[in-house]
């Protein structure tokens, strides 16, 4: 009730009526301290409510009587600044008297408190019935009565048939939810018992207990939507105040001289806004771009008060309360329609403002070919229809829609240095051409060419920079050029919506234009920025820019980029009103088109990363493929490149690469040496016994063979031939190495078997025509001695050498071979003198 105090009143009535409420509140006051005296010797005579059963409510006479009874107890505490607790009894005790539980805002004590006292004062204008005329318990019990309604008035009672007050009278929802325009009706009527007004007094008082409703929507910026009566009376409050005080200010500045400073005009036109923003608060603009919602909210609410303005208004019984809505099913449907037009008021049954009457969006469609049609007929007369109407504020605000859309700023065109300007220009400025004026027009052709000339400058900069500084801080600065002419674009539009206040289908296609135009510039800027990441990490000292992690973070950062790209895209474009459901529908079909267009190149993609997951090889190792062999050079998006042994460069695409046998040589621990050795079938068995186990002592004996692997075995008669199989593993990884240790061991084999006095069998007929001086008999002899003395000795190394020989014969053989530059070298070395630095002691482990 507070806000309706809003008035406009020139200086000279505004100090007789400062005088008259001077004297009024010295009445007042004497009145107060008079019964404060009064009270004090009258609260003692007060029957105070027992704290358990605060009121009787069994019947409308009981609850009646009650109600006013409580009442003024608590008024006179109140005014006698009695205890809170005292108070409180008697409060609690007449608000038992009203059902708030089907009213709005019923739970609130402060809406209680204000509830009880315009009943009580609109009791208190009223001439009640005679007491024993209104039904008892035993009329009640008699009748059957259900419902009792306080003589000459709409005040009714009814009894709360179900719940925890079943039994109980109390004033019902209806009544309570219209006590504010029954007070409204009859405030300016004396009390018939010549009392103050209790309900003004206590909304006066600044220690009143607590805030409105009203006081929390206004400071919240908040309207009352509980019902289509609520939304349209708190609709024409809000957009009136808007104008009063708009117009008040305007003219307060435009004054010789001005009656108001610029920063009071500021805050002015804060409080206007803030009334105005409320009203259009009142629409449902959900089917509105999410970028012109608040363009629409506004000019929608201007738009239907001025055609509002043109007709009479529907009474305010007419329009639905909230204790009629109260009645429907919430899950259903509901809509009332102003009477004459097709503005409909809907209950919102989803989103944010679920449960809530507003305007419904094919009202905001409709307004403006609607106020167009109507515009040239005049406003009506201010008469006693709209007192009729009983709206709060039923007012006209003739002109306020077109003084918006022509002047620069929002409210109060001279708070804004851009008003200041245009008041210069001539008149023929203020033309209107295409919905906007001449003036507007060239500043939005000012601001373009300003922006256009910024967003310029910026790409160029931009552009220098990145040639004269090192990639990847290059990389970087190019993101900056569009983010910053995005900002510049907004900043422009903003001026242009807000300052130049550009408006109607002009200003929607505009702003439509600039959003796109910076959602395109995000999107490069993201596209930017993922480049610039990659290159960030290529570079890092840890990194070659050939590996194929580094190929990979390629195409991941390409996938990222496109992926927030189109997030970006698909957010802007919902923002900007488009329906991204069909969009990305569209491209889910036209994206598997093309996937089965390019399917061998993704694939390959897929490939790529498959290589990077597992790792089977990486850039730089020596691997054998499909038949061939090469050094790994590149991964890349589709293809992988291999340097070939003959020094060729051979490239195989991803997809396939990854389903061949791959065999990683720079992988293995150690190299595998094998051969098949096969001796002259001449040979005699202690022969064979002297080459297997001379191998085996040369295979242990080396330094770079693994002693755990070493396998030399009699394996097979060959064709032509007794086959030995050799499986030894060199301890190196050194592909170079690997064949120089092959070598060495090879060549002592070749040794070995001539010093068993046998040979190599040749895997071809021979026809020998000169005489065959056979075998060596004194070696033949020395070697089968020497297995003999084995056998005696229990030494013989069959099937296997013992541990204690193998660890006898560890690393005795001399390798590199003595007579080498690298035996040379390594002997050279070795007798160097030492100077350790640490005492520690050697473990003596063989290097492998």
């Amino acid at each position: 009730m507070q806000d309706q105090l809003i008035i406009d009143t020139p200086p000279s009535t505004a100090r007789t009526i400062s005088v008259t409420v001077r004297c009024l509140l010295l009445l007042a006051f004497l009145c107060i301290a008079g019964s404060m005296n009064s009270m004090a010797q009258t609260s003692e005579n007060l029957q105070v409510p027992p704290p358990l059963k605060l009121s009787d409510t069994s019947s409308p006479r009981a609850s009646f009587e009650g109600f006013l009874r409580n009442t003024d107890a608590a008024i006179a505490l109140w005014r006698a600044r009695a205890p809170i607790h005292e108070q409180a009894l008697y409060l609690r005790a007449a608000a038992l008297s009203l059902d708030f539980d089907a009213t709005p805002y019923g739970g609130s004590l402060t809406s209680q408190i204000r509830r009880v006292l315009l009943l009580r004062e609109i009791l208190a204008r009223t001439r009640l019935p005679d007491p024993a005329s209104i039904p008892d318990s035993a009329q009640v019990a008699a009748t059957g009565l259900t419902s009792w309604t306080v003589p000459g008035t709409k005040l009714r009672m009814r009894l709360i048939e179900t719940g925890p007050d079943a039994g109980e009278f109390r004033f019902d929802g209806a009544t309570i939810e219209n006590l504010g325009l029954y007070y409204r009706r009859v405030k300016d009527l004396p009390r018939l018992d010549g009392g103050m007004d209790a309900f003004q007094e206590y909304m006066d008082r600044i220690d009143r207990l607590g805030v409105t409703e009203e006081e929390l929507a206004t400071r919240l910026h908040g309207i009352r939507t509980f019902s289509p009566q609520a939304t349209l009376d708190s609709f024409l409050f809000n957009i009136n105040a808007a104008y009063r005080i708009a117009g008040a200010t305007e003219a307060a500045l435009q004054a010789d001289p001005p009656r108001m400073t610029p920063e009071e005009a500021l805050r002015e036109q804060a409080r206007a806004e803030d009334y105005l923003d409320r009203a259009a608060a009142a629409f449902d603009v959900s089917q509105v771009p999410i970028i012109q919602r608040d363009d629409a909210r506004v000019e929608a609410a201007l738009q239907l008060k001025e055609i509002l303005d043109r007709m009479l208004l529907p009474p305010l019984e007419a329009v639905p309360d909230a204790a009629e809505v109260a009645e429907l099913d919430p899950t259903q449907p509901y809509r009332w329609r102003l009477p004459g037009t097709r503005f409909e008021i809907e209950r919102m049954q989803t989103g944010p403002n679920a449960g809530n009457y507003l305007f419904d969006a094919e009202t905001v469609r409709l307004l403006p070919a609607s106020y167009a049609a109507l515009k040239d007929m005049p406003y009506r007369e201010q008469s006693a229809a709209d007192l009729l109407s009983e709206f709060r504020s039923p007012q006209l605000s003739p002109g306020f829609f077109e003084n918006y859309i022509s002047t620069p700023g929002n409210l109060v065109p001279s708070t804004n240095i851009l008003g200041r300007l245009v008041d210069k220009l001539p008149n023929w400025t203020n033309m209107v051409i295409s919905g906007q004026t001449i003036w507007q027009w060239a500043a939005l052709a000012v601001t373009t060419l300003v922006a256009a000339v910024l967003c310029w400058l910026f790409f160029w900069g931009a552009g220098r920079a990145h040639d004269m500084v090192p990639s990847p801080l290059g990389d970087w600065v190019s993101i900056v050029p569009p983010l910053l002419s995005a900002s510049v674009a907004q900043e422009a539009m903003r001026f242009i919506d807000a300052d130049v206040n550009f408006t109607g289908q002009e200003q929607a296609t505009l702003a439509m234009s600039v959003g796109v135009l910076v959602l395109a510039l995000y999107v490069w800027a993201v596209w930017r920025l993922s480049k610039a990441i990659g290159s960030t990490i290529l570079l890092a000292p840890t990194r070659s820019r050939q590996s194929i992690d580094a190929s990979l973070i390629r195409i991941v950062s390409g996938i990222i980029a496109v992926v927030v790209a189109v997030g970006v895209l698909a957010v802007g474009l919902a923002d900007l009103g488009v329906d991204v459901v069909p969009l990305l529908a569209g491209l889910g079909v036209g994206g598997l088109a093309v996937a089965l267009a390019i399917r061998p190149t993704l694939e390959n993609l897929i490939g790529g990363l498959i290589l990077f997951s597992d790792k089977p090889v990486r850039v730089g190792d020596y691997c054998t493929f499909g038949g061939m062999s090469g050094t790994i050079e590149d991964v890349g998006v589709r293809s992988t490149q291999i340097r070939g042994i003959d020094r060729t460069l051979i490239s195989v695409p991803n997809a396939k690469f990854v389903d061949m046998e791959i065999i990683n040589w720079a992988r293995c621990d150690k190299m595998l040496i094998q051969a098949t050795i096969g001796l002259r079938y001449e040979t005699s068995d202690d022969q064979l016994r002297y080459v297997l186990a001379k191998i085996r002592e040369m295979a242990h004996a080396h330094p770079k063979i693994d002693n755990g692997t070493v396998r030399v075995r009699f394996a097979a008669y060959g064709g032509s031939s007794l086959d030995i199989g050799v499986r030894i593993y060199a301890l190196t990884r050194d592909w170079n190495e690997f064949h120089a240790i092959r070598e060495d061991v090879f060549l002592r084999i070749k040794e070995i078997v001539e010093h068993s006095g046998t040979g190599f069998a040749f895997p071809s007929q021979t026809l020998y025509v000169a005489q065959d001086t056979g075998l060596d008999e004194s070696l033949t002899a020395k070697a089968e001695t020497e297995v003999d003395n084995w056998r005696a000795h229990n030494a013989l190394p069959f099937p296997r050498m013992t541990r204690e020989r193998m660890d006898t014969l560890d690393g005795t053989l001399d390798y590199p071979p003595k007579g080498s530059s690298f035996w040379a070298q390594a002997k050279a070395k070795s007798e160097e003198t030492e100077e350790p630095l640490s005492k520690t002691a050697e473990t003596g482990t063989k290097s492998r």
